[in-house]
Formats: structure tokens, sequence, C-alpha cells
């Protein structure tokens, strides 16, 4: 079966490649496709009105028999009258009968017109009948003459030795002119119906090849169309998935085989392409990554020493020049977190960030990014409300990544909050962790909830916008998230708020400490 199978595939693949290898244009492998349908259905219809002619002249022949018979019967009918009429006569001796029986006997003349224009086929037989009436009618004729004359003795002697052997075989001429007829109809008939049976086979046959027939057509043209644009489809989600590797391979020479050329040039040139991307961005991350590291040196420096001035270690500082001082502090402080936001992406990029896996609390970080936001929630005058379960456990994965996700998210919460508040919940739901930022903010459009998480990616991205930032911590805050093999989404409302949830499983997968 197994091995069927395998041969009638091999086979259906060698028609498809046959068909797909034709030099011809996709319409016109279906037009001769379609044109070869219409020629079936053509000699269909041809077959029918040959097999209904056949059955029409079947019905004729029949017909015909049927007339040839009635007529025969008819003539064996009168002929058995004329000759029980005339043999009654004669037996009488009544000459006044005779002469009546030889003029009906006249008459019969008519019916053996009939019968001669009928028996086309039995010429021999209707002229031997036509031959034994006439000597028939003459010896009854000289019967009739020597009765008259009245010799009655020569009229018997006459009618014993040739009128009754001459009667006897017209009657068994009609008999054998109806047995025949009546013999040629049951053969015709069994002819008809065995004609009709083998008729019925051809056309059934005809029909069943012509569906098959055109069923193959079909599925060959169809498959011939079909694989290669599943080929093609194949390729191009391959290649929207990055892969630019491999090539389309398709046998057809019509404006499919032409599509997968094309695919394939595309298919170089986008890999090339990507190439020169890879290493443009890799040569972007390796700068942006070399210089931040360079501006964090000296920007360290700066705030060190800007610290050691606040705290009077070189003298007293004046208190206009205290003001300068903490305003330099502050941007510089600001701008410490925007290289440091940099140097993660980069990192990300390259594949270099590492998790610094250990066991953590979440309590613990959720009290840390309290602490390190607390002051910023007194200046705005918001309130900041916190929901921890007691059953959290403690858990595997990199405090600090894990800390500065929160951070991200309540600095952003606060950052776009002027009334009202923020709150984190954290709870443990099916062993994983489940937590939550929301606030009583302007809230999110859906069409913006999707790009949020964008590297530099800014719901006001205006020159004139009221909130500072790169739009890099949403970003990276992902990126850390589904490192430890969470997830990371945001539910919200224009004019009711936002909540941004993640995930972290309490034991961080090994696959995701390194990248």
């Amino acid at each position: 079966m197994r091995r069927a199978t395998r041969a009638l595939s091999r086979l259906r693949g060698a028609v498809v490649a046959f068909v797909a290898r034709i030099p011809a244009r996709v319409e016109a492998k279906l037009l001769v496709a379609f044109l070869g349908m219409v020629a079936l259905l053509v000699a269909l219809g041809a077959v029918g009105l040959s097999v209904l002619g056949a059955a029409h002249q079947r019905t004729n022949d029949l017909i015909g028999l049927q007339r040839k018979i009635a007529v025969y019967r008819q003539v064996q009918q009168d002929t058995t009258t004329q000759l029980y009429e005339v043999s009654s006569a004669m037996l009488l001796s009544d000459d006044r009968a005779l002469a009546t029986a030889l003029r009906k006997l006249n008459q019969f003349d008519y019916d053996l017109e009939r019968l001669q224009f009928v028996t086309a086929e039995d010429v021999a037989l209707s002229g031997q009948v036509r031959q034994t009436y006439d000597r028939f009618v003459a010896i009854v004729g000289e019967v009739a003459e020597l009765y008259r004359a009245g010799r009655i003795a020569d009229a018997r002697q006459i009618q014993l030795r040739q009128a009754g052997p001459l009667a006897d075989r017209l009657e068994r001429l009609t008999n054998q002119l109806v047995n025949r007829a009546e013999a040629e109809m049951l053969t015709s008939i069994t002819t008809g119906r065995q004609s009709y049976a083998a008729s019925q086979t051809v056309v059934i046959a005809f029909v069943c090849g012509s569906v098959v027939l055109a069923l193959v057509l079909g599925y060959v043209i169809s498959w011939s169309l079909i694989e290669p644009v599943t080929e093609i489809a194949a390729r191009l989600r391959r290649i929207a998935e990055g892969d630019f590797s491999q090539r389309v391979r398709v046998a057809n020479r019509d404006e499919l085989g032409a599509l997968a050329i094309d695919v394939n040039r595309t298919c170089e040139e986008l890999g090339h392409l990507y190439e020169q991307l890879e290493a443009a961005s890799r040569h972007k991350s390796e700068f942006l990554a070399n210089t931040s590291h360079e501006l964090r040196t000296p920007l360290n420096a700066i705030l060190g020493y800007t610290e050691l001035v606040l705290d009077d270690i070189y003298g007293e500082v004046p208190e206009k020049i205290r003001e300068v001082l903490e305003r330099v502090q502050s941007n510089g402080r600001h701008l410490l977190g925007l290289i440091n936001d940099v140097l993660d992406l980069s990192k990300i990029e390259a594949g270099q960030l590492e998790l610094s896996v250990g066991e953590y609390s979440m309590k613990q970080v959720v009290q840390t990014v309290i602490a390190g936001t607390e002051a910023l929630v007194a200046e705005k005058g918001l309130t900041f409300t916190t929901t921890i379960a007691d059953d959290l456990p403690i858990s595997e994965g990199d405090e600090r990544r894990i800390t500065q996700v929160l951070l991200n998210l309540v600095g952003n919460a606060i950052k776009f909050t002027e009334a009202g508040g923020v709150a984190i919940d954290a709870a443990l739901s099916d062993g994983v962790l489940q937590i939550a930022v929301s606030d009583t903010g302007p809230g999110i459009a859906p069409e913006d909830q999707q790009v949020v998480f964008e590297e530099f990616r800014q719901l006001d991205s205006s020159s004139t916008r009221t909130k500072g930032g790169t739009g890099l911590g949403l970003a990276i805050s992902k990126r850390i998230v589904e490192l430890h093999g969470g997830r990371i989404w945001v539910e919200s409302e224009l004019g009711k708020g936002s909540t941004f949830r993640f995930t972290l499983p309490v034991h961080t997968p090994m696959r995701s400490i390194a990248r």
C-alpha cells in the first residue's frame, strides 16, 4: 500500500512538474485546460446524440416490423377467409356461390399489392405467395367453368388434385410470412436490448473517463500553480522572519517562475542590506557603548567633585554658588541616567547584557523603589499606596535590574500624573509574580499602547512637549522582563489613567541569563 502510494505520488509529481515546465503563460495553460474540458463536454454530447440516434432508429425499425406484422396478419386472415369461402362453395357445387367467392377472391388482389409494398425484405416469399395466388385463382376459375358446363366430375377432380394443394400452400406461405416477421421482431428486440446495454456501458464509461480526465486536468493545472505559490509564500514568510539564506526552487517557466526569480533576487538584495544594517547597528552599539563609558567617567568625576564642594570639603560655599552647584548636580544626575539608559540599550542590542541572578525579595524591591521616589510623590502632592501580598516567596533573578524596571514604571507614573496618586500591587498567581503600577494620569490611546515599548518612542514627540525623557525606559524595561522569562503590557483608557503590568517567574530560566 505504501509502495503504491509512493509510486502514485511520484507520478503526480512528474506530471505536475511536466506541466509546470511547459514554456507558456499561466493564462494559456488555464485556457488549454478549460478548452480540454469543453472538448470533453462536446464529445460527451456527441456520444449522447449518437446513442439517441441509434435508439431512435431501433424504435423506427420496431414500428416498421409492427406494421409489417399487422399487414401479414391481415393477409393471413383474409387468405384464410377467402380460402374457406371458396372451399365451401366448391363443396356445395353451387355455381352462384362459387362465382361470388371467385369475385371476392379477385378483390383480394389489393391485399397482395400491399404485401408486395411492405415485404421489401421478403421479395422471394411474397413472389411465391403471388404466384400461388394467381395459380389458385386460375384453377378456381377453371373449376367454376366446369361447373357451369355441367362437368361436375372433372371439376371435382381438378379441385382435389390442384385447388386443394394450392390452397394449403397459400395458407402455409402466409403463415410463414407472419412467423418470419414475428421472429424478426423478436430478434430486433433482443438486438435492441443488447445494443442498449452496450450503449449504456459506452456512455457510462465515457462519462467516467471524461470526469476522471477533467479532474486530472484540473488537479494537474491547479497543483502546477498552487505548489509554486505555496513555496513562494513560505519563502516570503521566512524573509519576513529575517531568514535570507534559502532560495525559492520553482520549476515553472511562466509568470510564477519569473516571480520566483524576482523573489530570489530580492532576497539576495535584502540579505546584503540586512548584513549592512547589522554591521551598522553593531558599529552604532559599539560606538554608543564606548561613548557612554567615556562620558560616564568624567560625568561621575563632576558629580563627585560637586558633592564634595556641596559638603563644604573645600570650604564653605556661598549660598548663590550652592544653588548653582545643586542645579549642576541635578542635571548631571539626569544626564548620567540618560547615559546609563543608552549604555543598557546598546548592551541589549549587542547581546552583551547579562543578568546577575541571585535570590531577592520582591517586597524589598518595592520598598527600595518607594524610598527612592517618595520625595517626588510628596513634591507633586500625590498619594502613594502599595499592596504587597504576604505569601510572596524569595525569588531568583537580577535584583538590580528588576528594581530598575519597577523604578522606571513608578517614575513614569509620577511624571505623567498631576493629580490623584500612584499605586503598586504585588501578588503571586500560579507560581508567577504579578506586579502592577497604576496611576491616575491622562491615560494612553489604544493605538499608542502598542508602541510605548519601542526604543526612542514618546507619545508626545514634539519640540514643545512638557515631559522630558528619551523614550528608552519602557523599551529597556521590556527587554529586562523578557530576559527574566516574563512579559510586560499596559492597560489604559484616555482620561482614566494607566496600569502597567509585568510578570516574573519565581525561578528565572537559565536560557535567559545571558544573551
